[in-house]
């Protein structure tokens, strides 16, 4: 930070903002948005596997099916998202990486921004060149969304159902004992299962709600960081002469950088992530809080 800051000026940590704001609400928006989508769409897919035989207890395996409906809706929504706004993830990360002062001795790769990073890859690579390291990207964002979004419901509903709230049945979503037999008694009459009144998240404190958000924030970025190490080294040489460029593809990248700098090689830089985990915790507990009062 000091040397960013002797060389290029305070102005330099915000280089690459304009398209990182667009990517953060866009991809805030639309994850929190498919989700839910996903949730509902593969919830009448659970409630047919809970029809089928078996000798296991019913509540356990509608926890274990609200856990996965958790998991899959969440890795589901972070690999659309990802495939809709990678370009923009690949502008800012191109911005943020241009270390020139925008002078004589030290000029700038992209002194117009992102007009020129865009012209210049597509110059060189075409529209592909925008989806350099795709792959991994969207491997690791699966993962992570699915651990982050899909982790703090798992967590909560694993909270709550210790505390005795029971699920009900169709809904995958924790509600208490007088809600649950509303819950059957509608099934059972022939009616939908969204006619149950849910409770969700309300029976944790704010304080309880954000632990557990950061916990799961701090898992799942330490878990998922590797992965994104690869994708923004790969993103770094987009653009270059195929001759010039060091990794020639993802798997290629992880032999060189665990040949040259060792698995220490994936971890460098992990201390802002986990800082900026905060505010991805900060968000899971403000949408929490808002889907509750509405």
């Amino acid at each position: 930070a000091e040397r960013v800051y002797r060389r290029q000026g305070i102005w330099a940590f915000w280089r690459g903002n304009t398209p990182n704001v667009i990517r953060q609400g866009g991809t805030s928006a639309l994850n929190f948005l498919l989700m839910d989508r996903y949730k509902t769409a593969i919830s009448p897919l659970l409630v047919w596997s809970l029809r089928l035989p078996s000798n296991r207890d019913p509540e356990i395996r509608q926890k274990r099916r609200s856990i996965f409906s958790s998991f899959l809706s969440g890795g589901l929504a972070g690999g659309t998202v990802t495939t809709v706004l990678y370009p923009v993830e690949f502008v800012r990360t191109r911005l943020a990486m241009d270390i020139g002062r925008g002078t004589q001795d030290v000029p700038r790769l992209y002194p117009g921004g992102t007009r020129d990073v865009c012209l210049n890859i597509w110059r060189a690579d075409g529209w592909r060149g925008l989806y350099q390291g795709y792959g991994i990207a969207l491997v690791g964002v699966v993962l992570y969304r699915a651990l982050h979004l899909g982790g703090y419901d798992a967590v909560k509903t694993e909270i709550l159902h210790r505390r005795g709230h029971q699920m009900a049945p169709g809904d995958f979503h924790i509600t208490n004992d007088k809600t649950r037999i509303s819950g059957q008694n509608n099934l059972l009459s022939g009616g939908s299962s969204r006619d149950s009144k849910s409770i969700s998240s309300s029976g944790l404190t704010m304080g309880e709600r954000f632990l557990a958000a950061q916990i799961v924030s701090i898992f799942a970025g330490t878990v998922c960081y590797p992965i994104d190490s690869i994708r923004r080294r790969l993103m770094m040489q987009a653009g270059l002469p195929r001759e010039e460029r060091l990794y020639m593809n993802s798997f290629d990248c992880f032999r060189r950088v665990i040949a040259t700098e060792g698995f220490r090689g994936f971890y460098l830089g992990i201390g802002p992530n986990l800082v900026r985990s905060f505010g991805a915790a900060l968000l899971l507990v403000s949408y929490d809080v808002f889907k509750i009062k509405t």
